[in-house]
């Protein structure tokens, strides 16, 4: 067991993991353990060559990287907290302008928030362009407006 290499492993393994709490995502701690893993099997004489040892890392890198890491995450709560974010209820019941008209039964162009959007009217309603009218609805990427 060569002594440089065993001391490389071993200091890259504490390094990784401390570096985890400077950059947070639960992924450095366990490429940790893979260098601890490493450095380990050559200390108890189970790692020698320089190609054991890569193996040794990436194997068990990426095993604990898939197995623990999924456990932690799954018990351990995050600080990040999801909320239902609708950004449609937001824009419902906005008035806003025509700027291509609608016939009946064809997509137009309504302005919103500084860019040109696709629309179309409720029912068969035809709008012309620079009237005002309300969106009511949302269909993939259209929007769906009514005259006011």
């Amino acid at each position: 067991m060569s002594d440089i290499a065993f001391s490389l492993w071993l200091s890259s393994g504490i390094f990784l993991i401390a570096v985890e709490f400077l950059v947070p995502g639960l992924v450095m701690v366990f490429v940790g353990l893979g260098a601890l893993t490493v450095a380990l099997g050559m200390h108890l004489g189970h790692v020698d060559g320089v190609l054991e040892q890569f193996i040794t890392f990436f194997i068990s890198s990426i095993i604990y990287l898939l197995t623990l890491r999924f456990l932690v995450l799954r018990f351990v709560p995050s600080a990040t907290r999801k909320e239902n974010i609708d950004e449609d209820e937001e824009v419902m019941g906005s008035i806003v302008e025509i700027v291509a008209d609608i016939n009946s039964g064809e997509f137009g162009r309504i302005e919103h928030s500084g860019s040109t959007w696709q629309a179309c009217a409720e029912g068969d309603q035809t709008i012309l362009k620079g009237e005002q009218v309300k969106i009511i609805g949302r269909d993939n990427i259209t929007w769906i407006v009514q005259k006011i």
